[in-house]
């Protein structure tokens, strides 16, 4: 028997192909390969991506309290080509991935996310 379960997690595999592989100019197939092993072939059935333009996360980033890592350092020629990963992504694998406006109010953004994750939830007939 299959046992149904919900894990939700912060980041997974995507992210280091969108820095290290989009970002960095990693071999993308070297680090899929090596992702498949690591995670033993495990891929999410729905992620979303939170998406706004580079220079107004940055931005959020810097005001929000948070610490600043060294990745946050990095050019914005950088965090162009990682989020242009991400839409990259987003493109190959469409039953997967939802985009979701970020640059939108909180509570706007927080509405989307629920829709998504619930219209994924709910049993299909």
């Amino acid at each position: 028997m299959e046992k149904c379960v919900v894990v939700i997690s912060y980041r997974y595999a995507d992210s280091t192909l969108a820095y290290q592989g989009y970002g960095h100019g990693l071999e993308l197939e070297v680090l899929r390969q090596i992702l498949s092993f690591a995670t033993d072939g495990l891929t999410p059935d729905l992620t979303l991506l939170l998406d706004v333009d580079v220079e107004t996360g940055l931005a959020r980033r810097q005001s929000g309290g948070g610490e600043w890592n060294r990745l946050d350092d990095y050019a914005l020629a950088f965090h162009q080509r990682v989020r242009q990963g991400y839409h990259e992504l987003t493109r190959a694998d469409t039953q997967r991935w939802i985009r979701i406006d970020a640059g939108q109010p909180p509570p706007k953004v927080q509405q989307h996310m629920q829709e998504a994750v619930l219209q994924r939830l709910r049993p299909k007939a």
